[in-house]
């Protein structure tokens, strides 16, 4: 019997994706006339990210156009052997010893067909019980659907992020909620969601999970 269903955040958490998203999404906004620093595109994962975007642009005509960017750029960049999106070195032998004891899935806002993909590579693509990740689908959406389908008590889930907005989300659920630290978002700006947990490394965080009710 598995003890504890796990919802991960996929990029930032177990995909190094910070790069390829800000450039992606940095050359979007130029493309429509805009420039995005970094510390902004951060703080636009404070609350939802598509909702931060239209405000961003806050301009009927220039969103669409940023978004077609996107999506004609996306795949191109996503599988770049230079800039592309890769799993953390560490991640493949953190989720096979930790799927041992519990339920895997993913809530992501990336894209399902990539997500996949990266996890099939190293082999634990099979780890997964439920894979979720679409940019149309909200993570409030997600979260009903894999309590659901594992009939899972939201006391005993928990959602791993790395970003304030999945963490304000999670709590909304009453989800228990570990933060890590080597995404989206620095320590400092995650605390202020008051995460239950943080995780500064994927040791620490199978000991948060393995050892938190």
């Amino acid at each position: 019997m598995k003890e504890k269903v796990i919802i991960f955040d996929f990029d930032g958490v177990l995909a190094d994706s910070f790069d390829f998203f800000y450039s992606l999404n940095s050359e979007g906004m130029k493309h429509i006339g805009l420039s995005l620093t970094k510390k902004r595109y951060r703080d636009l994962f404070i609350g939802n990210i598509h909702q931060g975007f239209k405000d961003f642009i806050n301009n009927g005509q220039k969103y669409p156009v940023f978004l077609k960017f996107k999506e004609e750029n996306y795949d191109t960049n996503y599988y770049s052997a230079k800039n592309g999106v890769k799993l953390f070195s560490e991640a493949p032998a953190f989720l096979k010893k930790i799927s041992k004891k519990h339920i895997l899935t993913v809530a992501s806002s990336g894209r399902q067909k990539n997500v996949k993909v990266l996890l099939k590579e190293k082999g634990v693509k099979n780890l997964f019980g439920l894979i979720l990740a679409d940019s149309s689908y909200s993570k409030e959406g997600m979260i009903k659907e894999i309590l659901h389908k594992y009939q899972a008590h939201p006391g005993q889930t928990f959602f791993v992020t790395d970003t304030v907005g999945d963490l304000k989300t999670a709590k909304e659920f009453g989800l228990k909620t570990i933060a890590v630290i080597w995404g989206f978002h620095d320590k400092k700006t995650l605390m202020k969601a008051e995460p239950d947990y943080i995780a500064s490394d994927f040791k620490k965080l199978i000991s948060e999970l393995n050892t938190t009710t």
